[in-house]
């Protein structure tokens, strides 16, 4: 075999990100950037950016541990191997997680550093080979198009109107966060009947009707969850994402609309015995976030789900654009064809994609974001 590449990860660096307005809250945010070089010339960009009361760290234990590997690093470099472990599942998931393993600790404690290193890895590995990184991730599969999802604004007369706007444009899925403390239950319901018809109204001549996605982030109770979704289901619903908290998903029974498994995959131990749940109580998709929890994961848990007939969203976490790049790459390289996404433009990128129906495919190799794209 011969010897791993061995890359090296110059020093970290700060970044000021734009503020950005979440449920009602303005974010103010601070990032990570990171450069990978192969030293022949060709370099990986990566950015950890986690979302203040979202993200399960922050910028300063990024950079604390970003920093930390590259003075590890400076003598040996980041080694890569050419091949993937014997018995491993998806080969470069499995060698990103080699390049990293002797890292897991000093990673643990910073999802959004491991992040970022993922991202400069496959940036710099499909640059090498000459390929997008939708290329690389997919290893050999046919690319997936990719249809988008539209999340409508916390404010009831924008979501209406961002409704129509969105039907009108031809998206198949509006998501809208549903059992929020700021609203009762006859708001609620008046609010999605409206949605609703605005949606109905600018497809009217035959456009095939969007369906709704809701999203509870598990605020719903065990003994509530049954009786509320049954209620919903007038509403054209396509599923709700993570209808009640963490463990109690296990203990559901089999619910009247389908469901997504979101934040509870965080938890590795939790993943698993979801994906072990008989058909009929299973999630019917699996929500994957990559900037929390890490491409190689990502790419893990799409074959594990596409293999129990489990559907596959991939969704962005208010991402950079090399976050935001590296998550549609993801969802072109799923194994099967992916349910609407959450990839549409928003206020944090520099670059948005256009606000479009589907897709499109980037240009270039790698993560198609260069130095200037994203200047220091």
């Amino acid at each position: 075999m011969s010897a791993p590449l061995r890359l090296i990860l110059e020093a970290p660096w700060r970044v000021a990100a734009p503020t950005l307005l979440v449920r009602g809250t303005e974010r103010v945010r601070d990032g990570v950037r990171i450069r990978l070089c192969d030293g022949e010339g060709t370099v990986g960009l990566g950015e950890a950016l986690p979302l203040p009361g979202y993200s399960r760290d922050d910028a300063a234990a990024a950079a604390r541990a970003l920093g930390a590997l590259a003075l590890q690093l400076a003598a040996v470099g980041l080694a890569v191997p050419d091949a993937a472990p014997s018995g491993a599942g998806h080969r470069n998931a499995a060698r990103l997680d080699a390049a990293l393993a002797p890292y897991a600790g000093l990673l643990a404690e910073a999802p959004s550093a491991r992040f970022a290193l993922e991202c400069a890895l496959v940036d710099v590995l499909a640059r090498r080979e000459g390929v997008r990184a939708a290329q690389w991730l997919a290893d050999g599969r046919a690319l997936q198009s990719v249809p988008v999802s539209v999340l409508l604004p916390d404010d009831e007369r924008e979501a209406i109107a961002a409704a129509a706007e969105a039907a009108a444009r031809g998206h198949a899925v509006l998501k809208l966060k549903i059992a929020r403390s700021d609203r009762t239950l006859r708001e609620e319901d008046s609010l999605l009947a409206a949605v609703r018809a605005a949606a109905d109204a600018a497809c009217a001549g035959g456009r095939t009707l969007p369906r709704l996605r809701l999203d509870a982030n598990g605020a719903l109770t065990p003994a509530v969850a049954p009786g509320r979704l049954a209620a919903l289901a007038r509403h054209g619903v396509e599923l709700v994402e993570e209808p009640v908290p963490g463990s109690a998903l296990l203990a559901m029974p089999t619910l009247p609309l389908p469901w997504a498994a979101d934040e509870s995959l965080f938890d590795p131990v939790l993943t698993e015995a979801l994906l072990a749940l008989p058909p009929g109580r299973r999630p019917a998709a699996l929500v994957l976030k990559p900037a929390q929890l890490g491409l190689a994961r990502c790419l893990t848990l799409a074959d594990a789900a596409a293999a129990r007939g489990i559907g596959l969203i991939v969704t962005h976490s208010l991402d950079g654009d090399l976050g935001h790049a590296a998550a549609r790459a993801l969802a072109a390289a799923l194994p099967v064809p992916p349910w609407p996404c959450g990839l549409g433009p928003h206020p944090g990128l520099r670059h948005p994609p256009s606000a479009q129906p589907w897709l499109e495919a980037p240009l270039g190799a790698g993560l198609g974001v260069s130095d200037e794209d994203i200047a220091r």
